[in-house]
């Protein structure tokens, strides 16, 4: 049995005192991907969870900063009031570690829309945005890699959310629509593909994670692209397609 890392006990925590007051509240980043892991894929494609990331609602903020200064936290003031509407950081009391909380949207390579879809489970953000805030990275590290690893490696792409399932009919909406996301997001699971021998030296991991992503490629090849995508698509790699986020100083 793999021992539970302080933080996604932590993260349990904050959700469930969220939920008491009446603020949805989810686990998002590794600590998320790990919660929704057995302990097969834990051992094998588990790390340290130095900093914890959540997602909740803009309009619930207020209730939720209060919250975690109720709890002990302390907020970094400045960067609050610069990037509150979209964004919070709060510092646990001993400095050990931060939380991160995106407010409606994930804004860093590409923007992702999280407030309509904090509602469909309980605990984390379902296993497709979990995916996307993973391979939206534009320069994607061996970290962020081998937690997309670990999350396929436990979710079967579906046409639906759910224990065990990973959305893949939410997925190639978004990148049917931004030709950018579908372009880092594709860019990713070939890296991601690549590593696996790495990443999983169990073979068998290995070819179920090969399979999932190849599964979607497929999925996002085939999807009807919108107009916008298409118009995008003709200027292609000429003109650069993602962001880079601000440096965020702590």
């Amino acid at each position: 049995m793999v021992s539970e890392p302080p933080l996604v006990e932590e993260g349990r925590r904050l959700v469930s005192e969220a939920a008491a007051r009446g603020v949805a509240l989810r686990l998002l980043g590794g600590v998320a991907i790990w919660a929704r892991s057995s302990n097969g894929a834990r051992e094998a494609l588990g790390r340290t969870y130095p900093d914890l990331d959540l997602a909740a609602r803009k309009k619930e903020s207020r209730r939720l900063r209060d919250l975690l200064e109720e709890l002990g936290y302390e907020p970094e003031r400045v960067f609050n009031a610069t990037h509150g509407a979209r964004r919070l950081l709060y510092h646990a009391g001993d400095g050990s570690y931060h939380v991160d909380v995106f407010l409606d949207e994930l804004a860093m390579s590409h923007n992702l829309d999280l407030g309509e879809r904090l509602d469909v489970e309980e605990l984390t953000l379902p296993a497709a945005e979990l995916l996307l805030s993973k391979l939206q990275v534009a320069e994607l590290n061996r970290k962020d890699a081998a937690d997309a690893a670990m999350l396929l490696l436990e979710h079967e792409p579906a046409d639906e959310d759910g224990p065990g399932m990973l959305n893949a009919v939410r997925v190639a909406e978004l990148c049917a629509a931004d030709w950018g996301l579908y372009t880092t997001v594709g860019d990713n699971l070939a890296k991601v593909r690549e590593l696996l021998p790495e990443l999983l030296p169990d073979s068998a991991m290995g070819e179920t994670v090969a399979a999932r992503i190849a599964k979607l490629e497929r999925v996002l090849e085939e999807a009807p692209k919108t107009r916008a995508w298409k118009l995008r698509a003709k200027i292609g790699r000429r003109k650069r397609w993602y962001e880079i986020p601000e440096e965020v100083t702590r």
